[in-house]
């Protein structure tokens, strides 16, 4: 767009002309012999407006993102997690002082490790399976022989498993 000699002199230009635009032009294309385009120099006076700075606004948020999976803190989340292995994200997070994002993405990519949810699973005793082969069999013979309308029953997937093994 305009080197840094050409934007300032654009700045001061438009301010010593009392802020017209068009002389402003007219000076620079003197000097430069370069007619300025109508939307950078509009901006480049609105950014000197809000900023204060002829700076280009890209200085700094140039070139590839910054990422904290460096090789130091994928070792720190590591060191914490072989410590105690059921530590959440979050609680590894503040300990290691970064974000919780952060945690999560090193535990995902780096780590090569997943959330789960736990599961239990209960042993069906003998017992239990005689019971539900005989209760299918006595509902066989129901609609079968006695015209059992299976229609009336109202099959649900909910179930409330209770640790004293109660099942509602």
């Amino acid at each position: 767009m305009y080197s840094i000699e050409q934007r300032v002199f654009l700045v001061l230009e438009y301010h010593r002309l009392e802020r017209s635009p068009t002389a402003t032009r007219r000076s620079f294309q003197k000097r430069f012999q370069k007619d300025p385009m109508q939307k950078p120099f509009a901006r480049l006076f609105a950014k000197f407006e809000r900023t204060s700075s002829v700076d280009d606004n890209r200085v700094g948020n140039v070139g590839a993102r910054q990422t904290v999976v460096t090789p130091e803190n994928v070792a720190k989340v590591s060191g914490i997690v072989q410590q105690n292995p059921t530590n959440t994200a979050r609680r590894i997070a503040s300990e290691t002082g970064l974000k919780r994002s952060s945690t999560q993405k090193i535990l995902k990519n780096s780590l090569r490790m997943f959330p789960y949810k736990l599961q239990s699973h209960q042993v069906i005793p003998i017992k239990a399976v005689r019971q539900r082969f005989d209760f299918a069999n006595d509902i066989l013979t129901m609609i079968d022989n006695e015209g059992f309308d299976v229609g009336c029953i109202w099959f649900t997937d909910e179930a409330h498993f209770h640790l004293n093994g109660f099942v509602n």
